[in-house]
Order: structure tokens, then C-alpha cells, then sequence
């Protein structure tokens, strides 16, 4: 083992029983107690070697935990980084194309000219956000 590996000692688990949701995003899983509350999020796979947070929203989405109130959102976020993890190279599936962490600005996503993996997954939660917000825009008016 050279000084860029390490052993990697965890069962990375089988997330695509997870990609149909309900939100329209792959993937992205929420559920509404019908009881007001906080809406609380749990986003795994930031980066796709980084699988502690997929082992615990996979175990929470096959435990189908349910919030009493407020809603939940369960979601994996860099899909494709993690379905390329090779425990020989981990630091290479970090991302596809450029780090998650850098594309949720106004002007990255906006910008027409610039494509990846990421900002394509990124796109996806924004225009659902998007939709959610203004459908309930429109049911307040």
C-alpha cells in the first residue's frame, strides 16, 4: 500500500432500490406528516466516497422512517460519483466532473455554457425547489 491508498473496510450498500421517488428527482425521498413542523433534510453522498452518510439514509429509507410532524427529505446527492467508487483508488470517485460543493451559485447554475455531472443533478433539486415553491405560491394567492 503506497501513501495514496488506504484499506477501505465498509460495505458500500446498493442505493438504486432508492432512485424512484415521489419529488421527481432521483434519488430524493420526502415525506409529509400532514402535522405542522420543521422540514429536516439528510443529504448523503456530497462526494462519492464519502459513503458513511448513503449507509445511514439507505438504513433510514429501508427502516421507511417517518416523520410525526413537520416533513423529512432523505436524499443522495453525487449518484454517479459513488456508482464509479473503486476501493483501490477512493479519492478518485470524489466527483464526475467538479466538486458538488461548487455549483449552487446563482451564476453556475444559470450559466447555459458550463455542463456536468454535478450541475445536472444540481439543476434537478433547484427546478424542484423551484416547483415546489411556486406551486405553493400559487395556492396562497
Amino acid at each position: 500500500m503506497n501513501a495514496h491508498t488506504y484499506p477501505v473496510e465498509l460495505v458500500f450498500p446498493d442505493i438504486s432500490v432508492h432512485e424512484c421517488s415521489d419529488t421527481g428527482v432521483p434519488y430524493v425521498h420526502t415525506f409529509d406528516s400532514g402535522v405542522a413542523g420543521p422540514h429536516v433534510m439528510i443529504n448523503a453522498l456530497t462526494h462519492g466516497n464519502e459513503v458513511c452518510g448513503a449507509i445511514v439514509v439507505d438504513a433510514l429509507l429501508r427502516a421507511e422512517l417517518r416523520p410525526k410532524r413537520g416533513k423529512l427529505t432523505l436524499a443522495f446527492a453525487n449518484v454517479e460519483a459513488y456508482a464509479r467508487f473503486d476501493p483501490t483508488h477512493p479519492d478518485a470517485a470524489r466527483f464526475v466532473h467538479q466538486d458538488f460543493n461548487r455549483v449552487w451559485t446563482a451564476q453556475t447554475l444559470d450559466d447555459a455554457s458550463r455542463e456536468s455531472s454535478e450541475l445536472r443533478r444540481a439543476r434537478d433539486e433547484a427546478h424542484r425547489r423551484y416547483r415546489r415553491s411556486a406551486a405553493r405560491s400559487a395556492f396562497d394567492a
